[in-house]
């Protein structure tokens, strides 16, 4: 009788432990959480909406959309806005990090859309979806 009871407690509190533990990255559909950055690379005063965690390969996000949608928009139809972030979007990134337009606020080229990149685009492109 007491295994069980013990079991059960165990259960419900691994189940209400596993609700409390949500990250940004597990939003929901339609949701991206933003953050105001200020790119320590670009002078001035003005901060920059980036989402509030890196988007890198292999994430399935609505931040991610975003990005995709940022790319299009600077550089036409270039990728399906999904969500994925697949190697076609990785590579995107990467070519942009390492466009001499971009790279010397960018942070570097790892293919990782972090805040010093994703600030970086907005400010030499002047525009932002989210």
């Amino acid at each position: 009788m007491t295994w069980r009871f013990t079991a059960s407690c165990l259960t419900v509190a691994l189940a209400a432990a596993s609700l409390l533990v949500t990250t940004p990255a597990e939003a929901s559909p339609g949701v991206c959480y933003l953050k105001s950055y200020d790119n320590p690379l670009i002078s001035g005063t003005e901060k920059y909406l980036v989402p509030e965690y890196d988007l890198s390969y292999g994430m399935t996000d609505y931040c991610v959309a975003g990005l995709q949608r940022q790319i299009n928009h600077r550089y036409g139809k270039q990728l399906a806005a999904d969500g994925i972030y697949g190697p076609r979007t990785r590579d995107w990134v990467t070519r942009i990090q390492r466009d001499s337009q971009y790279s010397w606020c960018a942070g570097g080229a790892d293919g990782i859309a972090g805040p010093r990149t994703i600030s970086c685009f907005e400010h030499v492109n002047g525009y932002t979806e989210w």
